[in-house]
């Protein structure tokens, strides 16, 4: 405002029309919130999970292949659950929770004619069936060691939508690992007697 020095009142000073730059500014902000939520961060989960999957995926190949080359069936559930366990591995890589592990130690027939598969799974040490080991009436056998793992794998980000869920966007996406590898010590003990695959 400029004073009229003859008159004493108030005079406006006069102001150019205003142009039409920076008329979209308004909505530049609301474009950019929906293209950083709807598009960028559901794209950043997308290119997480594969990454998360595939490191995850290693570890428990790699877990397998230790457990196949110990002595015994117990001493591999030993070693599964010692520090640094398979749980905690995996908690570190991050983003990934264990709810359940699964070792099981399959042993398969092996036939020189074309046959419908026979296995049987053995759960616990010292409970496959005679008939099912290297000298039973089974035999020949394929024996291989079985990993499974089922965990909750989490995105980068998580949307807190508490009315709608979606996996990978508002809670994680269950995930099973699974790894197999070739049971490598079919001896015998030489005090027991037994095949350290049953023992």
């Amino acid at each position: 405002m400029l004073i009229d020095s003859s008159t004493g009142k108030h005079r406006s000073r006069p102001c150019p029309l205003r142009g039409e730059t920076g008329s979209q500014l308004a909505e530049f902000g609301p474009a950019l919130f929906i293209l950083a939520f709807f598009i960028l961060i559901p794209l950043l989960d997308l290119g997480i999970l594969p990454i998360r999957w595939m490191l995850a995926q290693e570890i428990v190949n790699e877990y397998s292949r230790n457990l196949a080359l110990q002595e015994n069936f117990s001493q591999s559930f030993k070693t599964m659950e010692a520090d640094p366990s398979l749980a905690t591995r995996l908690k570190k890589l991050g983003g990934v929770t264990v709810e359940t592990i699964n070792l099981r130690l399959r042993a398969s027939r092996v036939f020189r004619q074309p046959h419908a598969p026979e296995f049987i799974l053995v759960n616990e040490p010292k409970c496959m069936p005679p008939a099912w080991q290297p000298d039973g009436a089974k035999a020949p056998c394929a024996y291989g060691l079985e990993l499974n793992v089922q965990s909750l794998m989490a995105p980068a980000f998580l949307f807190p939508i508490s009315w709608y869920s979606i996996p990978g966007l508002t809670k994680p996406i269950p995930v099973s690992f699974n790894a197999t590898h070739e049971w490598e010590n079919l001896g015998r003990n030489p005090v027991t007697k037994s095949f350290f695959l049953n023992e």
